[in-house]
């Protein structure tokens, strides 16, 4: 008869693990930044895998879009519009209710990144933008804290994981390619195949630092192409003249202004920097009731529709407008219906 002591028995048979990976499993801690498509199936092998900690990080809510790629969301999900941290977190709480689920909806940038990722012991990407990896990069070249990339558009992937001492990801790439220069998930779609090859090989990194076996990691990182069969190396070395790592420059972590307002990668939604203060959810709730459609409140969310427009404001103060990329009909909504100018 299978009991809850079988959960890892076919896990910690492998030679490469063992009980003694599989306790370090259970004690480690892991940030997964993004939890979109990549992030979802890479915090669901690891929720499997037994990692004792997740951070669960993203500063989006769940669309009838992602349903084709991002495989810890449901329709139901999609149709309440929740963040997606906390309906990954709730998912994955039914796949394995012994491990630590941290839901965060917030959006990572260089003035919160340090409270919200330290003490892990890996940073795994799950992001769909250059601007988080490089920052992610600094501030673990910085923190001495193993950082796997992992990007995926189209039909095509890579993934490296970057050690403390080691080539960091700017050794490789110095600096990010410039807004518009590479496709996107919008731009060029993504085939969920491809995310899944993706999220298993950085995953698979991921666990290998975890048991201690970072002699197997592969130095460097790897491109796959699902619909072209195709696959190849780049390695890395470290660059002498790199900024970050050599020259302990950390330009990404500098970056601490103020956060502006801009058009996230999916298209139709509107981010708006966070208010002057955190706001009141409970009171907003309140003073809107009669005045928009399908008001609803949620630990951290608060969501409503006015003028074709669903809103959704997060307890860190952000705001969401869906249904247009105008940033001015969007603050526009934020003045009219929350006296907010942003």
């Amino acid at each position: 008869m299978s009991c809850r002591k079988d959960r890892y028995l076919r896990q910690s048979g492998l030679s490469r693990i063992g009980d003694s990976g599989q306790k370090a499993l259970a004690s480690a801690s892991v940030a997964v930044v993004g939890v979109g498509a990549l992030g979802c199936a890479e915090a669901d092998l690891l929720a499997r895998a037994g990692v004792g900690k997740l951070h669960l990080l993203d500063r989006d809510i769940v669309e009838w879009s992602n349903l084709q790629r991002q495989c810890l969301f449901s329709e139901s999900d999609a149709e309440q519009a929740l963040s997606k941290a906390h309906a990954a977190a709730e998912r994955l709480g039914q796949v394995n209710s012994e491990i630590e689920l941290c839901p965060q909806a917030i959006d990572l940038h260089a003035g919160n990144i340090h409270n919200l990722l330290e003490g892990v012991d890996v940073v795994l990407d799950g992001s769909d933008n250059f601007a988080v990896r490089y920052l992610l990069n600094d501030w673990c070249v910085q923190e001495r804290t193993p950082f796997v990339y992992a990007g995926a558009v189209d039909t095509y992937g890579m993934t490296g994981a970057v050690l403390p001492g080691k080539a960091c990801l700017r050794c490789t790439w110095p600096t990010p390619p410039e807004p518009g220069e590479t496709p996107t998930c919008r731009t060029a779609g993504v085939l969920g195949s491809t995310i899944s090859i993706v999220a298993s090989t950085a995953v698979t990194e991921t666990i290998k630092i975890l048991v201690g076996d970072e002699a197997s990691l592969f130095p460097g990182y790897r491109y796959f192409d699902a619909w072209e069969n195709q696959a190849r190396s780049i390695h890395a070395k470290v660059d002498p003249d790199c900024p970050c790592c050599q020259k302990r420059d950390f330009a990404y972590l500098q970056k601490a202004g103020t956060p502006v307002a801009q058009t996230l990668c999916g298209g139709g939604t509107v981010q708006l920097p966070p208010m002057a203060a955190p706001p009141d959810l409970t009171s907003i709730a309140k003073s809107l009731e009669g005045k928009v459609e399908n008001l609803s409140l949620r630990p951290q969310l608060l969501r409503f529709t006015s003028n074709d427009l669903d809103v959704f404001c997060f307890a860190d103060g952000r705001t969401l407008i869906r249904g247009t990329e105008d940033l001015g009909r969007a603050r526009s909504m934020i003045a009219r219906t929350l006296g907010i100018s942003t």
